[in-house]
């Protein structure tokens, strides 16, 4: 087994660690567990009918079908969305039996996310989920996305809007708290909670500093 093998096998079994450590429950009202029946082919796919996302593992274990993939399966499923996840072709001859095991994770959900902030102390205040939060955003924002992917992981409801679809609104609020309105041009994340606009966030640390301060 080369380097590169290991290192990935050795990822893999961190993360078939992490997720059995932190997992809190085999079903969740939220996220199902979809089978769709076409010929010989079983497809499986994870929907989530909720606002946040989750993470889910699949084994499958069968002599009675071949399998797409043999590992199991670790995918985080987007708020609102359907995954597929593994397809098993039955056998012939074969009766068509297999077992499952299906957990869904809602503590571990976005692990790229929780890595790319593992340097940072992030304190989340309980008022902070019941405010009214908007994020402005426009196409290919990375920045935008960060934001969505840290208010879904601590469950803070938010709305987003876009930056060049709104432009009137967004002149209105900076004129109300008294901020130059000409930022609109060239921005391309802007956060809005309650009545406090924050057009100066261009970096993860800014986005957190901010988060971490509100309510000081």
């Amino acid at each position: 087994m080369n380097s590169n093998h290991k290192t990935t096998y050795s990822f893999l079994l961190l993360l078939l660690f992490s997720f059995f450590s932190f997992a809190q429950q085999t079903k969740n009202k939220n996220v199902e567990l979809v089978k769709k029946q076409n010929g010989k082919r079983l497809e499986f796919y994870a929907k989530n009918n909720d606002s946040v996302s989750y993470s889910i593992f699949l084994r499958i274990e069968t002599k009675d079908y071949r399998r797409s993939s043999n590992r199991p399966v670790l995918k985080v499923i987007p708020a609102n969305s359907e995954k597929h996840l593994i397809t098993l072709i039955k056998l012939t001859d074969k009766v068509g039996d297999y077992n499952e095991q299906f957990i869904v994770n809602e503590i571990s959900q976005n692990l790229s996310f929780r890595k790319d902030f593992d340097d940072f102390q992030i304190n989340i205040d309980d008022a902070l989920k019941t405010e009214d939060i908007t994020i402005f955003e426009s196409e290919n924002c990375a920045l935008c996305n960060d934001a969505k992917n840290l208010f879904n992981d601590y469950q803070i409801a938010f709305k987003t809007k876009d930056i060049k679809a709104h432009q009137q609104e967004l002149e209105q609020l900076l004129k109300h708290t008294e901020q130059t309105t000409d930022v609109i041009k060239n921005a391309t994340f802007i956060l809005k909670i309650k009545a406090s606009i924050y057009t100066n966030i261009t970096t993860k640390t800014a986005l957190i500093d901010t988060i971490n301060n509100y309510n000081k």
